[in-house]
């Protein structure tokens, strides 16, 4: 019977293949040392029974495979447009919320341009490498609330002269202002 039902089965390009009949064991390492197959254990501990009970041959299953390599691969690059496009629409919304803002509305473009000078400079000064990677990634850095703490701080560390370590210049004050603090 498997014979004849692989016997009737022929690709396109007129060669057989044998559908049916299941092999003792199936042969998985085509795909677990593939970089694009993201090798399941408990997934493919599922499928090899049910390749068994279907009858499918190492030929049948290894079809089915690909097919689901296809089916992620486009799944992963539409998630990833889809990503880029939510990214996109969120940088445009906070650039609209930013000229929209009612405190920076008030503001002409030579003082727009002084107001985002202090608050790069802050940011570049004060974020590390991991936070700046993680506001750039989720668009946050554009969002008009990100960019006012950011000035924010810049404009406590000119007034405080902090460094990078948030630590005041102590060898410009005297013993008096370290323990009693300035009165600014």
């Amino acid at each position: 019977m498997q014979e004849e039902l692989n016997n009737t089965l022929k690709l396109s390009d007129k060669t057989t293949q044998n559908f049916f009949g299941k092999p003792d064991k199936y042969d998985y390492s085509k795909f677990s040392s593939s970089d694009e197959f993201d090798w399941d254990e408990e997934l493919m501990n599922k499928l090899t029974p049910l390749a068994q009970k279907l009858n499918l041959s190492q030929e049948s299953l290894e079809m089915l495979l690909e097919l689901a390599l296809e089916m992620s691969r486009k799944q992963k690059a539409q998630y990833e447009k889809d990503e880029e496009t939510k990214h996109h629409e969120n940088v445009l919304n906070y650039n609209k919320m930013f000229s929209e803002d009612l405190e920076l509305s008030k503001c002409n473009s030579s003082q727009i341009r002084e107001f985002m000078s202090l608050a790069n400079s802050a940011y570049s000064e004060f974020t590390s490498p991991k936070l700046k990677e993680t506001l750039e990634k989720t668009g946050l850095v554009y969002h008009p609330e990100m960019i006012k703490m950011f000035h924010k701080i810049g404009v406590l560390a000119q007034e405080d002269n902090l460094s990078h370590c948030g630590a005041p210049a102590f060898e410009e004050l005297t013993p008096a202002q370290i323990l009693y603090g300035t009165n600014k």
